[in-house]
């Protein structure tokens, strides 16, 4: 059976535990990262490290890019010796960075004129579910594309959802982020509240995670919370993006959402009190500081 030869750029937390999936399934792989490090470590797993993006495009039938923000996707995807540069007409570039729905629609829109389609396919499910392949992939584009591309999205999640038209996969991906963002700060709250009234925080986690106040965030992330291991899977500086994200779209559409609001506040006081680059989960030092603990 023939198998895309895949290409795929950004190697990073996320990208490289992906890329590990596509390879292990048995996808001609060719990857490009800035960094050294992670390209040698996917070419002992039997793929081909490129010299740049552009060299991707030109050996893929697919690209996928999972890049940090819009700025890198633009550098990746339509520098001179970007992705799109190398890419042949009827190739798929998939987009898995998590930037707005207009940002994805104006990248497909210059695709298309070099006659290549694309699909944004934001995730979520942190890096542990990057590695077992079982993350949620939230899928934007025409259904032609979709169905043609779905083994490689399979190969990185088994949660697949066609959520609509390119760019609707980026609207999925902030509703879903209001709701991560607003669980992660929501669990640093109750954990300080649980150490000022003295409770352990064991029992805590045991009885919550029992009944209506559980959530899978709490169950993913609350150990590690616990333990105060705040080592970068997704950073604060990533959360900070995100939130802005949604903020700019809150403004767009004019609407008020006064929880999301407090939430986003949350990010990037963490930030500022030099968190950026520690998992998104340590706003529960920011909240234990504030808390005198």
């Amino acid at each position: 059976m023939y198998k895309k030869r895949v290409g795929f750029i950004g190697l990073g937390v996320m990208g490289k535990a992906m890329a590990t999936r596509i390879a292990r399934d048995g996808y001609p792989l060719i990857v490009f990262d800035i960094q050294k490090g992670p390209l040698a470590e996917m070419e002992k797993l039997g793929a081909r490290a490129a010299e740049s993006a552009g060299e991707v495009g030109k050996e893929s039938d697919t690209v996928i890019v999972m890049v940090r923000d819009y700025q890198q996707v633009k550098d990746t995807v339509f520098l001179p010796r970007g992705a799109l540069s190398g890419m042949r007409q009827g190739t798929t570039l998939i987009i898995m960075s998590t930037i707005t729905p207009q940002d994805v629609i104006e990248v497909e829109s210059t695709a298309r004129e070099h006659g290549v389609s694309v699909i944004d396919s934001p995730v979520s499910g942190g890096r542990t579910r990057a590695e077992d392949a079982s993350l949620a992939l939230m899928v934007g584009g025409d259904d032609a594309t979709v169905k043609e591309n779905e083994d490689v999205l399979k190969a990185m999640g088994s949660n697949v959802f066609h959520v609509g038209k390119v760019g609707q996969g980026q609207a999925m991906k902030i509703i879903n982020q209001i709701l991560v963002s607003a669980n992660i700060a929501s669990v640093a709250e109750a954990i300080v509240m649980t150490e000022k009234l003295g409770i352990d925080l064991h029992t805590m986690y045991d009885v919550i995670t029992r009944g209506a106040g559980t959530s899978e965030v709490l169950q993913m992330m609350g150990p590690s919370m616990l333990a105060k291991d705040f080592s970068p899977r997704a950073t604060v500086d990533i959360f900070v993006k995100d939130t802005g994200i949604i903020m700019d779209t809150v403004r767009a559409l004019d609407i008020s959402l006064p929880v999301f609001s407090a939430v986003y506040q949350v990010y990037r006081m963490a930030r500022a009190h030099g968190f950026g680059p520690k998992d998104a989960t340590s706003v529960l030092q920011l909240i234990e500081e504030f808390a005198g603990i």
